[in-house]
């Protein structure tokens, strides 16, 4: 048995003599903008540690927090044996005596209190990787340590999951993901196998281990990644390859494969290595080179902690190499890490913490353990170089300035927007926002638009620049959307304290204060933008007063609030010179109706132009309810500027149809569903007061609280034209008594035309079908909106269908995988070894994702001997006859793809081969 406690992978860092004197400053105010040359030294690298024990561990507990809030929320499962990997790190890394010990006993608390926490088998774990992230761990405790518990743990752990889990079936070979149930591979338990792999064998001499470790990676280089340096994230049964690539996979790919060339000298691994880092460099990081931040899933907002845990293994591996291509690389790497490192350390706040949104500096608020912990792995296992930081992108201020770009902030929380990407949420009175280097160039800025929402009374914007108390160029009232997930764009004109109005020109720092109305929350902040043009008469996405409009027929305005009035059947009005940009997708009306109802149609440029979506109005039956009514629109016509004319129907030809306050368009592009085919829950649009589960091999809604009033919206729903009244069903689980699902069209207001009620089934996955009819016939295409009511715990929601519930058990549909005439590429790094009696072959690729197999020939003088073998492709291994002179034989492989395309072929000779 091999045991190495006093070698590390860290070792390297250990024997690094730190020389730079200067650590870097915190950014505050006007300085922050200030770009100095800049490292870091051991001191740092201890202050690091020393902050993050000193605000998120747990001593009783053996436990680390959540976040800073503390209380009982601690770290979830896997992300703790992340953390430890983290301590040992810096345990590694440290020379000071005192911080040493603390880091060693430490390093047998996160265990112990993990033990105490899960027990001591916990193969019961559902997912695989988080068994495998503290099968990994425990190896390298080990290699710390000395202490057998834990390589008994790394085998024990490591060995159930690839025994048990490891499938030669789906996709030619690979681990499952989950344990409970298999219907998906992915790179986040593949490839840290690996990893464990290679540890073990390097602690055990045992080449079972190093078997695996081959083969696993061999495997997961072929399925999960494009050849090039990209790591997918899973391969699924039903779609295939899911190519999204985020900072832990394409770190524990890194890993495995510098260890793979650390254990075998194969120098394919440290090319692969190599790729990989380049893409990351590329493709993964801000404009000025920093790595981007992977929020709002929980799982990768640290996902830069394991990254950079790998890529110092890299850093190892490369240096001092005598290739000139990997020396160009080491010292671009070299710097790109030390800039990172730096720029996340310069990030920090008066108590020493990093948030994991490194672009900016978080100076108060709630911080994350996980996402926290990235910039202390930077510090310690980084190679300390001087760089230049801070280096902010410049801003165009006419282009979107996402919120979450910050460079300085305050209070906030960064979270998931309901329009895709990420917001400022909980924003409280007071609370800042700082974006360095905003260019307005030479021509001006003279208006300011904010995409907010917010479920209160909303509250402002105060605009300053170049410092907090720099001159104010403008104020935004955010006005209350309704729900924090219904967005609009908040508009003003640019004006100076004394209410004149500005142009600004030049590059500028941009202070952004939240000011309350009345609530406590504000509003959530998606992005912003400044205007050369006044947003308040063009913008499309603001909030509208029905009553400003340029010219109309049949309408009269109300004098004391502006809204329509009056209104006559075939009336209309015109708004001049509507902006909508790169195309408005929807539309939203907040009327009143107290008469019979009818619609609004929305035109563009002339009463006889293209109409692009009709709102319809319900008879609410009282002039004093208002409700927001809302219709899909036609976006390939909506886009640029228009005139728009509101033109009034009332049903039957009746007058009055509604009173209309305002409206305004929306970018939401819905997705069309067949209402009578079967609809995931989880497709909604918009929604609040759920999230969402796995269990069964479905996806399904969960956590539904019915005094939240959560619901859904789905944009949008086909119901043709048939018009048949028919039935509404669901299948949904509950363990309480349930509760009720109303159904309405085009509005939470809307018109009801269902409600099923769902009661108890004995279990929160324990599916069935509830049903209810349909109080009136739909035609066309609507925005459904599901309300979940109830007192209690509601219940979980898998799908539904207004047509035949057999929808629900029918087997998917695999779609036909489309044809081409474009070869796969070849195979590469072919292997051959003897083995009993027989040559063993091994090979990498084809990546093509539509590849389905290799041919493989033996030929001697080019004579086909044998049989052509078909290997499918993540099998990536073929056993030939032995032969005497191998010299004289050529092996010839080809790939195959779907669509029956064949590669050219490469050939390579048998001995020369074997020789490798």
């Amino acid at each position: 048995m091999k045991r190495n406690p006093g070698n590390g992978t860290l070792s390297k860092l250990l024997a690094l003599t730190l020389t730079m004197a200067l650590s870097i400053s915190l950014l505050t105010g006007a300085n922050a903008s200030e770009a100095h040359a800049a490292s870091w030294t051991s001191k740092d690298a201890d202050a690091a540690i020393r902050a993050f024990n000193a605000k998120f561990w747990d001593p009783q507990a053996k436990l680390f927090w959540a976040d800073s809030n503390r209380g009982s929320n601690y770290q979830g499962f896997w992300v703790e044996a992340e953390l430890w990997e983290m301590v040992m790190d810096a345990y590694l890394r440290t020379s000071d005596r005192e911080l040493k010990a603390q880091l060693r006993a430490q390093i047998d608390d996160i265990f112990d209190g993990a033990v105490l926490k899960y027990g001591e088998d916990w193969t019961n774990n559902p997912f695989n990787d988080d068994i495998m992230w503290w099968a990994m761990a425990s190896a390298r405790a080990y290699q710390i340590t000395g202490e057998v518990r834990y390589l008994n743990k790394a085998k024990y752990y490591f060995d159930f999951v690839y025994d048990t889990q490891w499938d030669d079936e789906f996709a030619g070979g690979g681990i499952w993901w989950l344990n409970s149930e298999h219907v998906t591979k992915n790179a986040c338990i593949n490839f840290p196998a690996a990893e464990a792999a290679v540890f073990l064998y390097e602690i055990t001499d045992d080449p079972h281990y190093l078997e695996a470790a081959t083969r696993i990676y061999r495997w997961g280089k072929t399925m999960l990644t494009d050849g090039n340096g990209k790591v997918f994230d899973r391969i699924e049964m039903d779609q295939g390859p899911v190519p999204d690539a985020t900072h832990y996979n394409q770190g524990t790919f890194i890993g495995a494969a510098v260890g793979l060339h650390r254990v075998t000298g194969d120098k394919v691994y440290l090319e692969d290595a190599i790729k990989a880092a380049q893409f990351t460099m590329a493709h993964q990081t801000e404009p000025n080179g920093l790595l981007g931040y992977e929020g709002p899933h929980g799982d990768l907002k640290g996902g830069k902690t394991i990254l950079l845990r790998n890529l110092a293994y890299l850093q190892k591996a490369v240096d001092g190499s005598k290739s000139k291509a990997h020396r160009e690389f080491e010292r671009k790497f070299d710097d790109w890490l030390a800039f990172n490192a730096a720029m996340a350390w310069s990030h920090r706040n008066a108590e020493g913490l990093v948030d994991g949104n490194w672009i900016g500096q978080l100076l108060s608020g709630t911080y994350e353990s996980w996402s926290a912990s990235s910039a202390v792995q930077a510090v310690t296992v980084v190679q300390p170089k001087p760089v230049t930081v801070p280096v902010y992108p410049v801003k165009p201020a006419n282009q979107r300035i996402e919120a979450e770009k910050y460079n300085i902030g305050q209070g906030f929380v960064l979270e998931g927007s309901a329009e895709g990407t990420l917001q400022l949420g909980g924003i409280q009175h007071g609370h800042t926002a700082v974006y360095k280097n905003v260019d307005f160039g030479s021509k001006g800025a003279v208006g300011f638009i904010a995409r907010a929402a917010s479920a209160t009374s909303g509250g402002s914007i105060e605009i300053r620049l170049d410092k907090e108390n720099g001159p104010k160029i403008g104020t935004v009232r955010v006005e209350g959307t309704g729900s924090w997930n219904q967005f609009i764009d908040a508009v003003a004109v640019l004006k100076d304290e004394q209410g004149q109005p500005v142009a600004v020109t030049g590059k500028h720092d941009v202070y952004l204060t939240f000011v309350k109305a009345n609530d406590d929350y504000l509003f959530n902040l998606n992005w912003f933008r400044f205007t050369e043009t006044d947003p308040t008469k063009t913008d499309a996405y603001a909030k509208r007063k029905a009553g400003d409009f340029d010219d109309g027929n049949g309408v009269s305005r109300n004098s004391e609030y502006g809204f329509l009035e009056g209104i006559t059947n075939g009336a209309y009005v015109r708004y001049e010179g509507i902006d909508f940009g790169s195309g408005a997708a929807g539309i939203t009306a907040h009327v009143a109706s107290g008469n019979r109802g009818g619609t609004i149609e929305v035109k563009l440029d002339s009463l006889n132009g293209p109409t692009v979506a009709t709102l319809e109005i319900p008879a609410v039956g009282d002039w004093s309810t208002w409700i927001d009514v809302m219709s899909t629109l036609d976006d390939s016509a909506a886009r640029g500027i228009h005139d728009v004319y509101l033109v009034f129907h009332g049903t039957d030809g009746s007058d009055f149809p509604c009173n209309l306050d305002w409206f305004s368009f929306t970018t939401v592009k819905g997705r069309a569903q067949d209402a009578y085919g079967k609809i995931e829950a989880e497709s909604y649009t918009l929604g609040s007061g759920f999230g969402t589960e796995q269990g069964g091999g479905q996806t399904y809604l969960a956590g539904m609280y019915g005094p939240n009033q959560p619901y859904a919206m789905y944009n949008y729903i086909d119901f043709g034209e048939g018009g048949a009244a028919g039935q509404f069903h669901v299948n949904a689980a509950s363990d309480t008594a349930g509760g009720t699902i109303e159904v309405r069209l085009d509005s939470p207001s809307g018109p009801v035309i269902a409600e099923v009620q769902v009661t108890g089934t004995g279990g929160w996955q324990e599916f069935k079908v509830f049903s209810a009819d349909l109080t009136a016939s739909v035609r066309g295409k609507h925005i459904v909106f599901l309300l979940f009511k109830g007192s209690d715990w509601l219940f979980n929601l898998d799908k539904f269908t207004f047509g035949d519930p057999d929808v629900f058990t029918a087997p998917p549909v695999t779609p036909e995988p489309p044809r081409d005439h474009t070869p796969p590429g070849e195979v590469e790094h072919v292997r051959a070894v003897r083995e009993n009696g027989q040559i063993r072959l091994t090979w990498d690729g084809p990546y093509d994702v539509d590849a389905v197999k290799v041919q493989i020939r033996l030929l001697k003088n080019k004579k086909l001997i044998g049989n052509t073998l078909e290997v499918a492709r993540g099998v990536q291994t073929a056993v030939l006859p032995n032969v005497n002179n191998p010299k004289s034989y050529t092996v010839q492989f080809q790939a195959v793809d779907a669509s029956g395309n064949v590669s050219k072929g490469t050939a390579v000779s048998l001995g020369d081969l074997i020789k490798k």
